[in-house]
């Protein structure tokens, strides 16, 4: 069973995105976007490259306006291509959740559970 992630006590909660997300995506570099339940609002994302070091790099999930409605999700804008395991922030648990990002694209995942 998937852990749900945390937020921390010392960060701002941000309210709904109402934006555009900027994604830096090109030669190199992709991006990542996990959508999410709602449950999951303002939970935080870690992520690292796949049997790598947690370095705490993280994003909150967000409620993000779309066509015809809402949904939630986290985004990496700009990630080095390759494989990436993901696990709620401050867990200290195993990753779970692993997607590949390529190049001058957007993988779309979906968290589990």
């Amino acid at each position: 069973m998937a852990r749900t992630p945390s937020r921390s006590a010392f960060e701002a909660r941000p309210g709904p995105s109402e934006g555009a997300v900027v994604l830096d995506i090109g030669e190199g570099a992709g991006a990542l976007v996990v959508y999410a339940p709602a449950a999951l609002e303002d939970a935080e994302v870690e992520i690292r490259a796949r049997g790598g070091r947690w370095t705490g790099r993280h994003v909150a999930v967000r409620r993000r306006a779309v066509a015809g409605g809402e949904r939630f999700a986290a985004v990496f804008p700009a990630l080095r291509a390759g494989p990436y395991e993901l696990r709620p922030h401050r867990s200290g648990g195993d990753a779970v959740l692993v997607a590949s990002v390529e190049e001058a694209r957007v993988r779309e995942v979906t968290w589990p559970g």
